[in-house]
């Protein structure tokens, strides 16, 4: 399970007792992990970090053989001593609690959990834990769970799954072979929708449903193929937490690590749309495009990583305007960012707005 502690006076804060062995060095503003290798009768708690071994006294219950998040501070009003916070605390079957974490802490979670695999399971299953109970949902820790929850999703290797299976890619059409028109559909059948045909009676669409065959084979599924079918439950789970569209991009593409698609409608407008796209190339780097729809006006935002592949797109900037215009557009605008967007920069943060 994950908890969540608000800031409660100095509780989250070691006092350091003294160094054993080799000296340790600490570095205001760093992150570091540790492991607590004793407990002692004092009340002490003997941490093993960066090679070296501290004693620290704490109010916090911590049991032996736990891991921790720690982040070294500056103190001015102290003469600039260091002093060292408590983020988070794992135990021995991977139980996490978290305290007081701000937005900018997530990478630190996140390079943790990259380090220990089995944490990443936990917490996935965990927050989809959250999600799926809209009690544990509020207004503070909505955006930290989302962007944890779509941070750790985004590590899965999606394209490389549906390469390496058979069932897979018998499922999902070649991207040189799909009917752009009709893209529309490979979405609806991307597994995204299993559920709401089920709900509103159209049985006859859950054949071509990639979900719901994935689902009839059950019992006959690979490992890779049983991960995938997870993995479409939690994009299911951040479409419910965001209120819109979240899948991967259901086609076959070569060379393709990563991508998906995010669309949503917006509250204030009858015809106001938002579309992210995220696309990560084993040779050309990251594309990241935000695309805008307010009534007959197009907004396209893109960063590119690859120098080449950004000055190719941009010389095709102009022919695509031209064609969108043939839909009916009166205005198409497009940006290309210098750089690499943060998730709520690159949306308008009152568009995309977070509720419980």
């Amino acid at each position: 399970m994950i908890n969540f502690k608000p800031l409660i006076s100095n509780y989250e804060y070691f006092q350091i007792v003294k160094p054993l062995g080799k000296s340790i060095h600490l570095k205001a503003g760093e992150t570091i992990k540790a492991e607590v290798i004793d407990i002692l009768p004092t009340g002490g708690v003997v941490l093993k970090m960066k090679g070296g071994i501290l004693t620290v006294e704490t109010d916090i219950p911590l049991q032996k053989d736990t891991s921790l998040l720690l982040k070294i501070l500056n103190t001015p009003s102290t003469e600039h001593k260091l002093k060292i916070q408590v983020i988070g605390i794992f135990d021995k079957k991977n139980n996490v609690q978290l305290f007081n974490i701000k937005q900018s802490q997530i990478d630190e979670i996140l390079n943790l959990i990259s380090s220990i695999p089995s944490f990443k399971k936990n917490l996935m299953n965990t927050l989809s834990s959250i999600i799926r109970e809209s009690s544990y949902l509020n207004t503070d820790n909505m955006p930290f769970i989302f962007k944890l929850f779509s941070s750790i999703l985004k590590q899965e290797k999606i394209h490389n799954m549906i390469n390496e299976s058979t069932l897979i890619r018998n499922l999902i059409p070649h991207i040189n072979n799909i009917d752009l028109s009709k893209f529309h559909i490979l979405i609806k059948n991307s597994g995204i929708f299993f559920e709401s045909k089920i709900k509103n009676r159209n049985l006859d669409k859950l054949n071509s449903d990639v979900k719901g065959i994935l689902l009839s084979k059950k019992e006959n599924l690979s490992l890779e193929e049983n991960h995938f079918l997870k993995v479409i439950e939690n994009y299911q789970l951040l479409s419910k937490l965001t209120g819109g569209i979240f899948t991967y991009i259901p086609v076959i593409w070569e060379n393709l690590e990563r991508g998906d698609i995010f669309i949503k409608k917006s509250n204030k407008g009858k015809n106001v749309y938002f579309c992210k796209i995220d696309l990560d190339f084993k040779h050309l780097g990251k594309l990241n495009t935000g695309i805008f729809l307010f009534g007959k006006e197009l907004y396209i935002n893109t960063y590119v990583e690859n120098d080449k592949f950004r000055n190719v797109l941009r010389k095709g900037f102009p022919e695509l305007s031209k064609t969108l215009k043939t839909y009916g557009f009166k205005e198409v605008s497009f940006k290309m960012l210098k750089d690499f967007p943060e998730e709520m920069k690159f949306i308008d943060e009152n568009f995309l707005r977070l509720k419980a």
